[in-house]
């Protein structure tokens, strides 16, 4: 592969980036700002089996949907820890990428913005409509 950049230094990169809207800047939320309840129902609902009448200990299990203390939890020990310390990112299971889905307005780029507020993380804006027309070239 060519460099694309060979005469380019790294800060005439980051100002292009940032001149372009690629790199852009997020709002400060901590992890504690995300508040949410632990879900006592569902604690109990995954220990019913899906058929009531069985009862075999083994069977299939209700599993509802997580809590917001669940989904903290969940981004703290797979996104910030393993980011924010060298320690947890030797011995944790190395975890390359994170699917957040849902409804508009549910805290999906809340979250995002928690994370990189806790990792000290640089965000890029890579969706389509930001970036397309900037960077012509082969696809």
């Amino acid at each position: 592969e060519k460099d694309l950049t060979p005469n380019r230094t790294i800060e005439s990169l980051y100002e292009e980036l940032v001149r372009e809207g690629v790199i852009v800047k997020y709002p400060k939320v901590h992890i504690t700002d995300y508040i949410g309840d632990f879900s006592y129902l569902a604690t109990t609902l995954r220990q019913m089996p899906c058929d009531p009448t069985s009862t075999d200990k083994n069977a299939e299990k209700i599993e509802p949907m997580p809590s917001l203390s669940d989904v903290r939890r969940l981004v703290t020990e797979h996104c910030i820890l393993p980011l924010g310390s060298q320690a947890v990112h030797e011995k944790a299971p190395h975890i390359k990428s994170l699917m957040v889905t849902g409804p508009r307005g549910t805290g999906k780029k809340t979250l995002v913005h928690i994370v990189c507020t806790e990792t000290g993380s640089i965000m890029f804006d890579l969706t389509p409509s930001n970036l397309m027309g900037k960077y012509p070239g082969k696809a």
